[in-house]
């Protein structure tokens, strides 16, 4: 008779990855509150902690606060916490323009990093004997045991899916071919996936928020505009590998026209070529006096600096031109709140300064409510340190949902 049911080192790993998902969204935390949250009792989680903390998985930090208010009596809480320097990733990001490489323990804190620029003569391998090196010398730098890595996660995004030789396959991304070449040099566990949504979660923030996880939505500026959504701490199922699907969202009705897309949509209105088309169709010496100046007559030279020098200088075709573009994000980011139900909208590569942020930010208050433009925030990864989509892949998938079992 066939034995149905789940192994006894499942169940094991179930527990643990349900406490340390616990631990991450609400920690420190007592076991006492852990095996509330999990329904369970707090003798099943005193067992199950305890041997965490003989592995070096969490750690006790202290006694918890005392309210005086409700003081009680007996032992006071103790709480307990994950050992973000019991493990440490490493990880990797392949955008158009660098190859990040880095490593961080747990809790993203990073330890060491390393980029290097590419190009369009660039090729494949380079990339990937790039990778391999560089994470070589990384834990031989660290002083760190090969058992204490978790492994390396790639992230690429999907223009350079082509020129990596990842393709789907049953309408799955293929990583294989890029991670057999990839372990002819590292001898540890390697995963790879989408860098938007690999990004998207290491710019998440797990903790729950006044009772609940909010829901963030990730814009990735660049040749293509890339969205991924985490929704309750979790990727999206429908953003995992389709995060070009963005284009197609319309945001200028009866707008501009690109092949294969609605009128108006955001590859024909907002993708970084279409944005450049914008300015040179007002470049002149004539209509754009300051912006000619601050380019030295080189249209090849606009830049968001440039662009915003412009503005506050008072050239008011530039100013149009932006308060244009900005409008038009606003229809995009307010769609996104409603339809993600997304309480935090991540810029990511837009290259704008706290200043040039502020004044956005100003701009669509106007157009869209206050409550919805505070929303919007920039991602906390800046080029260099778009490794940390990878460290976040590693992590999740070698440490919180084995529970923390090597």
């Amino acid at each position: 008779m066939e034995k149905r049911g789940i192994s006894k080192l499942d169940l094991k790993r179930r527990n643990r990855m349900q406490i340390l998902r616990v631990i991450r969204e609400s920690g420190p935390i007592s076991r006492v509150d852990v095996a509330s949250a999990l329904e369970i009792t707090r003798a099943a989680v005193t067992i199950i902690t305890n041997e965490m903390i003989e592995e070096g998985v969490l750690v006790e930090i202290g006694e918890a606060p005392v309210n005086t208010e409700k003081l009680q009596k007996g032992r006071r809480k103790i709480l307990i916490d994950i050992n973000v320097n019991s493990r440490f990733a490493l990880g990797a990001t392949v955008d158009e323009k660098e190859v990040s490489v880095g490593l961080t323990n747990l809790n993203s804190e990073i330890l060491d990093k390393s980029s290097m620029v590419i190009d369009e003569r660039t090729t494949s391998k380079d990339i990937i004997n790039y990778i391999i090196k560089t994470s070589n010398e990384m834990i031989d730098n660290s002083c760190l045991t090969k058992d204490k890595i978790l492994g390396l996660g790639v992230g690429v995004v999907p223009s350079m899916w082509g020129k990596l030789k990842i393709f789907y396959k049953d309408g799955v991304l293929d990583f294989s071919n890029f991670i057999d070449k990839l372990k002819s040099g590292l001898d540890f566990d390697i995963h790879c996936g989408n860098a938007i949504g690999l990004m998207a979660l290491a710019n998440n923030d797990f903790r729950v928020q006044n009772g609940y996880q909010t829901n963030q939505a990730f814009i990735c500026n660049g040749n293509q505009i890339n969205l991924a959504v985490v929704n309750k701490n979790e990727l999206s199922s429908d953003y995992i590998s389709y995060t070009s699907t963005i284009e197609k969202y319309i945001v200028a009705p009866d707008g501009k026209q690109y092949e294969g897309y609605p009128n108006g949509s955001v590859k024909a209105e907002l993708s970084r070529t279409a944005m450049l088309n914008a300015f040179y169709d007002i470049y002149s010496k004539e209509k754009t006096p300051v912006l000619y100046e601050l380019t030295e007559g080189d249209k090849g030279r606009i830049s968001t600096d440039n662009v915003f020098m412009a503005l506050m200088r008072g050239e008011e075709a530039v100013k149009n031109l932006v308060d244009s573009l900005i409008a038009k994000y606003a229809v995009l980011i307010n769609n996104l709140s409603i339809s993600h139900f997304a309480k935090k909208i991540v810029l990511h590569n837009f290259k704008l300064n706290e200043k040039q942020f502020d004044y956005v930010k100003r701009e669509m208050i106007h157009l869209i409510s206050e409550e919805i433009a505070d929303r919007v925030v920039l991602s906390r990864l800046d080029g260099k340190n778009n490794f940390l989509g990878g460290c976040a892949l590693i992590i999740q998938d070698n440490f919180y949902i084995r529970g923390g079992m090597q």
